[in-house]
């Protein structure tokens, strides 16, 4: 308790400095595109990609004039493809208010989006480092291919944890794992301490999406993002994948009605709590291995390590 409420006083003063910088780079000429972008920040967040930046940053001493900037770019990144997602994904309710594509319409918030991510790169690029160019890139390319393959699979309910896996790796966890990457590479770490770093931010990034994908099936009341809508959507999550392979038949009937709210109906009180805790395990292990691959070695922190605590967090007393 004491330490998550250290960790929490570490996190307000980071709030401030932080906060207070990330609008410089949300100016623009286009009034809509500074009102659209201020819209989406003022909105909030864990900030936790940043977060992971600069508590990285910290520990291995690299110079705050150079993982600020980074830490503001993959942060930007995040809310680009928020904006990005949400017209996807026909997003209504996202942080307890209406997303920016239903307030402004989908064209502006795409180009929105189109003008943040730029705004994250020209910061990337003003680190004069072409390996973190190359490596962001890289980054934005797999996030991409997540969004894309995650819609192909939603046409049908599938059953494949390796599908699924896959997915979330690389429409989440991939840009986790720049954010502890990045600061090793600009500070010159080795190739052991890098492999640290990079298990460490995949492995919470995997641990952020499952129990991100638990909470939207299993609701309480002040989540301030759309409940089911996965289900209505036709993505395959971890607790539906496990729900189908212990009754194959309820995935081959929904897959013959795609209607919504049928859909909604039939699978919601088969969402039991068994499924719940079995998909938290799962999320529970990756969280445990991102623990484990950093204790006791020079990257340790008790930050490092209660980041994945955190997240974990989220889940507890919903079933």
């Amino acid at each position: 308790m004491i330490l998550r409420l250290i960790f929490a006083i570490k996190l307000v003063i980071m709030d401030l400095e932080f906060e207070n910088g990330l609008r410089e780079f949300n100016s623009s000429s286009a009034v809509l595109t500074e009102r659209i972008g201020n819209y989406i920040l003022d909105s909030g967040g864990k900030r936790l990609r940043p977060r992971l930046v600069l508590m990285i940053a910290d520990k291995i001493g690299l110079e705050r004039d150079v993982a600020l900037p980074l830490a503001y770019s993959v942060e930007l990144m995040h809310t680009a493809s928020l904006l990005h997602d949400d017209v996807v994904d026909g997003t209504k309710m996202r942080r307890s208010r209406p997303t920016a594509n239903q307030v402004f319409g989908d064209k502006p918030a795409l180009l929105t989006g189109d003008f943040i991510s730029a705004s994250a790169m020209e910061l990337i690029f003003g680190l004069k480092d072409i390996r973190i160019a190359v490596e962001m890139v890289r980054t934005i390319k797999k996030m991409a291919e997540g969004e894309l393959k995650e819609l192909e699979y939603a046409e049908k309910f599938h059953r494949s944890k390796d599908i699924y896996f896959d997915i979330i790796y690389k429409k989440t966890a991939v840009l986790f794992e720049f954010c502890a990457m990045a600061p090793g590479m600009l500070a010159g770490l080795g190739d052991k301490d890098m492999d640290i770093l990079s298990a460490y931010g995949r492995n919470i990034g995997m641990a952020f999406q499952i129990v991100d994908d638990i909470i939207n099936l299993a609701p309480k009341n002040k989540d301030t993002k759309d409940a089911y809508n996965d289900i209505t959507e036709g993505k395959s999550t971890l607790p539906l994948i496990y729900l189908f392979n212990k009754r194959p038949s309820i995935m081959e009937e929904l897959n013959t009605n795609t209607n919504p709210e049928d859909r909604k109906a039939k699978l919601i009180p088969l969402i039991d709590r068994d499924i719940l805790h079995k998909s938290t395990m799962t999320a529970r292990s990756f969280s445990d291995k991102a623990v484990s691959v950093i204790y006791n070695t020079s990257l340790d922190t008790e930050e490092a390590r209660q980041i994945p605590e955190i997240i974990m967090s989220q889940v507890d007393g919903r079933f």
